[in-house]
């Protein structure tokens, strides 16, 4: 009798203490709380999860003018990158390349695939 009083009164208690941790841990992206009651005693486990942004969200929407710049200085080594033109079919990045001047044509298209290359 007393320990089945004993076993629900720790229950309560970790129910208690998941209730007072939830805001806190609710705010911070989500609570997971899990209590076991077995013949080693009660267990009682409480975690937090955060969603953390995605790298590579741009590629879901296209390509947008800043990931073409990004790509043209990262990838084909063109420096002073800029845009130059940009549309609803391509993003035109010019920059410097070992001293000459580069132009690559983007697509607007999910990657940033790339259209042409002068050099």
């Amino acid at each position: 009798m007393f320990k089945q009083l004993a076993k629900t009164l720790c229950v309560v208690a970790a129910l208690g203490a998941a209730g007072v941790a939830a805001p806190t841990a609710a705010s911070a992206g989500g609570l997971n709380a899990s209590v076991s009651i077995g013949s080693g005693g009660v267990d009682v486990q409480l975690v937090g999860h955060r969603h953390h942004r995605r790298h590579g969200h741009w590629e879901r929407r296209g390509c947008s003018p800043r990931h073409a710049v990004r790509k043209a200085r990262h990838r084909f080594g063109l420096h002073r990158a800029h845009v130059r033109r940009v549309n609803h079919r391509a993003v035109v990045v010019a920059g410097r390349k070992h001293g000459h001047r580069a132009v690559v044509r983007f697509a607007r298209q999910r990657g940033c695939p790339v259209i042409s290359f002068r050099y």
